[in-house]
């Protein structure tokens, strides 16, 4: 049989009353192009390009191997060239891009292969371009896994295909080119890494990047929410944006582990860079200045603007038992004030024994 004389229509077997879409003994499943385009754009923006590389790679792998090992068992080709050509009849029978190979040279006993072709109508940079828009390298990746995976299966050693142009980086079309892994130099390099990548690797660098979002993450809200020591047992917390109940908890954890670390008899929230208040927000400070009272510090609320007073007096927030100043400059000098009037009373009351 040649490989143009293959007919994937004739070669599958349909049975709707199983549930079941067969190519000799192996399910084949259909899917639509957008959910494709929807699985790899999730991928890329949640693992990176480099993992989505290695995962769309090696899914593309294992689709290519498990294809020639099905159709090598059901056909007899005329000669090993044709079984080898029967590969990109295949995946262009499958509607994932018209494969067009332009060299097929191999030899088994000196261990020599090389094949190189053109890629027409990739799915994969058609997608690419389309979710993401150009690209600065190839995106063919699970084409690039296909062929990788189908050669090796019919060659019986490693074999690793390259993407040397691809249509979503700018280039005319699309290319593969195949060779032993051992005979590509530098320029494989990113091809070979994304297969070489193992399920604990993969898994590694996966808990690598989500170690480095938490740490950046934690970064960021020390940086939104710094509680600086303006002296000593006096704390300040400025506070800009928008206040969630994640923001609100963590950063309510924060200010009381500092008052307990420095021993602080006062806290003060300005909240000059907060635009607008409602209720969920006012209780969030409600209950953060009970906390703090708590541990016995006073809690004091400045930066009011008129607009969030109106706000608070609307929406009827009770801010009993919360001392509130008019600025930061103020709330400073009122505890300055108290802390010379108690260290008079103190001299006062030494010299008086």
């Amino acid at each position: 049989m040649k490989a143009n004389d293959f007919n994937l229509i004739k070669a599958l077997e349909f049975h709707p009353e199983a549930g079941n879409l067969l190519l000799g003994k192996n399910r084949m499943l259909l899917f639509r192009q957008e959910a494709l385009a929807t699985l790899r754009k999730l991928l890329v923006e949640q693992l990176g390009e480099g993992l989505s590389r290695s995962i769309l790679t090696q899914f593309g792998f294992r689709c290519g191997r498990e294809d020639h090992q099905a159709i090598s068992k059901h056909y007899q080709w005329d000669s090993e060239a044709e079984e080898l050509a029967s590969g990109p009849v295949l995946h262009t029978w499958e509607g994932l891009v018209r494969a067009e190979p332009t060299l097929i040279d191999f030899d088994r006993a000196k261990g020599h292969f090389h094949m190189k072709g053109r890629w027409i109508n990739s799915y994969e940079a058609t997608l690419y371009l389309s979710e993401f828009g150009p690209a600065t390298g190839p995106v063919c990746h699970t084409l690039v896994g296909y062929a990788s995976g189908w050669c090796t299966s019919f060659f019986g050693q490693p074999l690793l295909a390259i993407e040397p142009t691809c249509r979503a980086k700018g280039d005319e079309m699309c290319s593969f080119e195949i060779r032993p892994e051992g005979r590509w130099g530098s320029e494989a390099e990113p091809f070979r890494q994304a297969l070489a990548q193992t399920t604990s690797s993969l898994t590694r660098e996966l808990e690598d990047k989500l170690s480095l979002i938490e740490s950046q993450r934690a970064a960021i809200a020390q940086l939104s929410t710094p509680i600086i020591q303006v002296w000593d047992e006096i704390l300040c917390l400025p506070i800009v944006g928008t206040i969630d109940t994640a923001r609100s908890s963590e950063m309510t954890d924060r200010m009381l582990d500092a008052v307990v670390r420095q021993h602080a008899r006062a806290v003060i929230v300005d909240i000059t860079g907060i635009d607008m208040m409602d209720t969920k927000t006012a209780d969030h400070f409600i209950k953060m200045a009970k906390a703090v009272r708590l541990l016995g510090a006073e809690p004091i609320l400045t930066g009011i603007s008129p607009s969030i007073a109106q706000t608070l007096t609307h929406i009827g927030v009770d801010l009993d038992g919360i001392r509130t100043l008019r600025s930061l400059r103020d709330a400073l000098s009122a505890l300055l004030q108290k802390e010379v009037i108690v260290e008079e009373r103190a001299s006062e009351h030494s010299h008086g024994n």
